[in-house]
């Protein structure tokens, strides 16, 4: 292999996992705003209708935010995440069951919001 060729192959590789690496970045924002979205639809009448498909989305999102977490490279930041993925889930599972009231779940609303914004500030950065 000559070395223009090799040279050529490590920048295509480098681009590709770039760009694999944006498209994670991409799905987790995106999971985050489905999970917001699911979780701010739980409190609201209409929402309530649809309180099954709201309460799978949420959760399901919520589970792939805590698979996406690499807790060798991010240490107790990513403990934290996962404390904070958890303690949604939780609520999630509370206020769906009355054992929770609506500011206490809206307080765990924020809590992923305040995560997006900085995913997202993170994102413009890139």
């Amino acid at each position: 292999m000559n070395l223009s060729l090799a040279r050529q192959h490590y920048s295509t590789t480098k681009e590709n996992q770039v760009d694999s690496d944006r498209q994670n970045a991409l799905a987790i924002k995106l999971a985050m705003e489905q999970t917001i979205e699911a979780m701010v639809a739980l409190t609201s009448e209409q929402g309530k209708m649809n309180l099954e498909q709201h309460v799978e989305i949420a959760l399901t999102r919520i589970y792939l935010l805590q698979k996406c977490l690499d807790f060798e490279s991010g240490g107790e930041l990513a403990i934290s995440l996962f404390k904070i993925y958890e303690h949604a889930r939780d609520s999630i599972i509370k206020y769906t069951c009355q054992k929770l009231s609506t500011p206490d779940f809206r307080k765990a609303i924020e809590f992923i919001e305040i995560i997006h914004e900085g995913w997202s500030e993170m994102l413009l950065k890139d």
